[in-house]
């Protein structure tokens, strides 16, 4: 093989791995997308509005209450949740951070 066509065979490699990771991306975020909304039709104006607010300081925080709440509303477990509520699941997943950081001593 020339070094023209092994070139070309790279560059098209390239490409190729491009466009599926620009899928995979794409794929990512419409997952994102539709549990934001299956959360959004569980809560409050309110709650919403809170979310909202998380998210512009934590992104992975609110992405991750929206699982949480999109999982318990399919499975029937709550019907809506109102800023209170949301508040709730917001202490409780930053006392579970904090439990899981754990405390490093030193012996001497």
């Amino acid at each position: 093989m020339s070094d023209d066509e092994l070139d070309r065979l790279r560059e098209e490699k390239m490409k190729e791995l491009q466009e599926q990771q620009q899928s995979q991306e794409e794929q990512v975020e419409q997952q994102r997308q539709a549990i934001k909304e299956k959360a959004s039709k569980y809560l409050s104006d309110e709650a919403r509005s809170r979310l909202g607010n998380v998210r512009m300081a934590r992104p992975e925080l609110a992405q991750s209450v929206e699982a949480q709440i999109a999982r318990l509303g399919e499975m029937g477990r709550i019907q809506k949740v109102g800023d209170e509520d949301l508040k709730d699941i917001l202490r409780d997943l930053q006392s579970e951070k904090e439990d899981s950081e754990g405390n490093i001593s030193f012996r001497r």
